[in-house]
């Protein structure tokens, strides 16, 4: 790109396609990203079922309930939580509520075995077969929940804590013994009918942000308590109903969510855009409006500059810049060649690819557009454009154009095929009523029916020179076995003062007999008078 002087700008230069624009408007809302009252979260850990005391959840010898034998298992829950918006900013502790949907599996301790296999011995059977499954508990709990931030800050460590109640649905071990010879039970352990029961499940979570804050990871106890319904089906159903419970610990996690809310914003004034004083010269000459004769204006150029002055009031909020265009309309085209978007100068010189040896512009016409572009801290608006132009043309010779004569010839091909029709014959019936007339017979006859075979459009034609035979094969246009006479009507069309015949339109009847799936010589079809 050459350079004249290092304040110069040439219109090559495209610094940005668009302005940039602020974000928002002149609005008295705007948008804050705050973070949601909502938090979700997961937990997943080791289960541990408690029967009552310490030594009866760990040691199997000494458990309350030998016919639960429940062992280690899993706890896996989600829970939603809301929490309330503090009347204190400081304050750290949060209060909310949620609920929690989860599900527990314990399963059987090995020494079932050892039992069983007691029980079957003592009930002298050698062929046993035993069947068996782990208790489940499926809840589902609400209840109020307890945050406590360790600082302040956003990304504090927290505690949190929360006791819910619900429904429990749970399914004791099932275990089910009998012999493989004669079917017989020999010790079974089942669920009741009465699987939901009212519980309560209690949690302690410590919790460390991520560092976007939005994501949480810790650790986590859970305990919960309800009461859980069983059987011994046999010679006698024995039911029984006792208190069920237990603990779990393990990892879980915590999701924050960001949300957008309106605030109350103060107002700003609109801006006012004013279009600029735009001038283009060639050294001390104005060109606008000027048209230019390249075999005439053959004398060196001097530098043509484009320059602008601003019309806008400024103060230190708001920042004016320009946006200059130069076009060329040649061939019907509008073409950019050369642009300065969103600049602070005030002047562009001609772009050199556009100028001749003498450094004038190339043939052409040219139009200059200028526009003010403001923006402040809210706001942004675009002036209308200034524009100015010139030309050079090199004068044309006046032509005077020949009239013209249009032709135009439309051909359709067509045959008729004798096909037979019934027609139905009326009279006066002898028998029915005296002048009555019914139908007394149905008579066979064979008439016409027109098909057409196929049509051909020809333009700057004479109707009277055309072979058609020639035109139906170029149009490949065949002619079926059945035919025996083809017709071809033709439609001739005359548009222009410079023709040697009427204007208007004109159509003519031929035919030609057929022989061997080929037409003979067409000639024209007389009018019956």
């Amino acid at each position: 790109m050459m350079s004249f002087a290092s304040h110069h700008v040439y219109a090559q230069d495209n610094v940005s396609a668009t302005c940039t624009n602020p974000a928002g408007g002149c609005d008295t809302i705007a948008i804050e990203k705050k973070v949601s009252p909502w938090r979700i979260g997961g937990f997943l850990g080791p289960a541990f079922a408690f029967c009552g005391s310490w030594e009866n959840t760990f040691n199997s010898n000494k458990y309350r309930d030998k016919s639960r034998f429940n062992g280690v298992g899993y706890n896996a829950l989600l829970n939603a939580d809301y929490f309330f918006k503090n009347k204190k900013e400081n304050n750290r502790f949060q209060f909310g509520v949620g609920g929690v949907a989860g599900l527990q599996t314990f399963f059987l301790r090995k020494d079932l075995d050892t039992f069983l296999e007691r029980i079957i011995a003592s009930e002298g059977y050698s062929q046993a077969v035993i069947k068996k499954g782990a208790s489940e508990d499926h809840y589902l709990a609400v209840g109020p929940v307890l945050n406590f931030n360790f600082t302040g800050k956003p990304r504090s460590p927290y505690l949190e804590a929360s006791v819910r109640g619900g429904i429990f649905r749970t399914t004791p071990a099932a275990i089910f013994v009998y012999d493989r010879v004669t079917g017989n039970n020999i010790y079974s352990v089942t669920a009741s009918e009465k699987r939901y029961h009212a519980g309560l499940l209690a949690t302690l979570g410590f919790f460390v942000p991520s560092k976007n804050g939005l994501w949480a990871w810790g650790v986590e106890a859970i305990g919960f308590r309800t009461k859980v319904n069983y059987i011994f089906p046999g010679a006698t159903i024995y039911p029984f109903e006792r208190k069920h419970g237990g603990f779990s610990g393990g990892i879980a996690m915590r999701r924050k969510f960001i949300r957008d809310v309106p605030v109350k914003k103060e107002p700003t004034p609109a801006l006012i855009c004013v279009a600029p004083d735009l001038d283009i010269k060639m050294g001390q000459t104005s060109m606008k409006g000027m048209i230019y004769n390249p075999l005439r204006d053959t004398t060196q150029a001097d530098t043509i500059k484009i320059t602008w002055k601003s019309n806008s009031v400024l103060d230190s909020t708001k920042t004016e810049t320009f946006t200059a265009r130069i076009h060329q309309l040649n061939g019907g085209m509008d073409k950019v060649i050369g642009q300065v978007v969103c600049q602070k100068q005030n002047e562009m010189l001609w772009p050199a690819e556009y100028l001749n040896r003498f450094g004038r512009p190339l043939d052409g016409q040219y139009y200059v557009t200028v526009q003010s572009n403001q923006t402040s801290a809210c706001a942004s608006c675009v002036s209308e454009a200034s524009t100015t132009g010139f030309s050079v043309v090199i004068p044309d010779t006046v032509q005077i154009a020949k009239e013209i004569c249009f032709k135009q010839c439309y051909l359709e091909v067509y045959a008729y095929k004798m096909i037979s029709s019934k027609r139905v014959v009326y009279g006066k019936s002898p028998t029915t009523c005296v002048g009555c007339i019914c139908p007394v017979d149905t008579v066979t006859k064979k008439v016409p029916k027109y098909y057409l075979l196929g049509t051909v459009k020809l333009d700057h034609c004479e109707a009277s020179a055309l072979n058609l035979n020639d035109e139906i094969a170029k149009g490949n246009i065949k002619i079926p076995a059945w035919a025996k006479t083809v017709y071809t009507a033709v439609e001739s069309t005359v548009i222009g003062n410079n023709c040697n015949e009427p204007q208007g339109k004109t159509k003519k009847n031929y035919k030609a007999a057929v022989r061997k799936g080929k037409a003979g010589t067409f000639e024209p079809v007389q009018q019956k008078k």
